[in-house]
C-alpha cells in the first residue's frame, strides 16, 4: 500500500513537471498542446522561459483571462487580464521582493490612462496618463523624498513643456 501511494505521488509530480516543461504550440496565432494538435488548447497554461513561470488562461486556442509572471522566487513579476491574446484592464508590474513597481490600463493591448511607477519603498516616481498609447497632458515626476521635482506636458507623446519645480 505505502508503495503504491509513493509511486502516485511522484508520477502525479512527473506529470506537473512535464505540464510545465512543455510550453504551448503556436500555429497562426492559434496555441495548441503540442505541433500535431487539430484542436485549439483550452485550459491553464504553466511554462517556463529563461528563470521565470508563466502562467495563464487559453480559450480555445486564444489567450483569455488572467496572465501572471513569476520571478524565480515565485513572488509576481506581472499580472494581468488578456482577451483575444491583448493585454486589457489594470497591470500591475512588481519589483523582485513584491513591492509594486507600475500600475497602469491597457485598452486591446496599448496603453490608456492613468500610469504610475513607484520606487523600491513605495514612494511614486512618475505618473501621468496615456491616450491612444501615447503620452498625453501632464506627467509628473518626484525626487527619492516623493517630493514633486519635475512637471513635463506631452500632446501625442510630444514634450510640449517642461518646469522643474524648486
Amino acid at each position: 500500500m505505502t508503495i503504491l501511494f509513493v509511486t502516485a505521488f511522484i508520477s502525479c509530480n512527473k506529470k506537473n513537471e512535464k505540464e510545465i516543461a512543455n510550453p504551448l504550440f503556436l500555429k497562426d496565432g492559434i496555441l495548441y498542446s503540442d505541433s500535431l494538435s487539430t484542436t485549439p488548447y483550452t485550459g491553464r497554461n504553466k511554462s517556463h522561459m529563461l528563470d521565470m513561470t508563466i502562467e495563464y488562461d487559453v480559450v480555445n486556442g486564444i489567450k483569455e483571462g488572467d496572465f501572471i509572471i513569476y520571478y524565480p522566487n515565485n513572488k509576481i513579476q506581472m499580472a494581468g487580464k488578456m482577451k483575444d491574446n491583448k493585454n486589457v484592464g489594470e497591470w500591475k508590474y512588481f519589483f523582485s521582493d513584491g513591492s509594486l513597481q507600475t500600475s497602469g490600463y491597457y485598452d486591446d493591448d496599448v496603453p490608456t490612462g492613468k500610469w504610475i511607477w513607484f520606487d523600491p519603498k513605495g514612494k511614486v516616481l512618475e505618473e501621468g496618463n496615456f491616450l491612444n498609447g501615447k503620452r498625453e497632458g501632464e506627467w509628473k515626476s518626484y525626487d527619492s523624498a516623493g517630493t514633486l521635482s519635475i512637471v513635463r506636458v506631452y500632446k501625442d507623446s510630444v514634450l510640449i513643456d517642461s518646469t522643474r519645480i524648486n
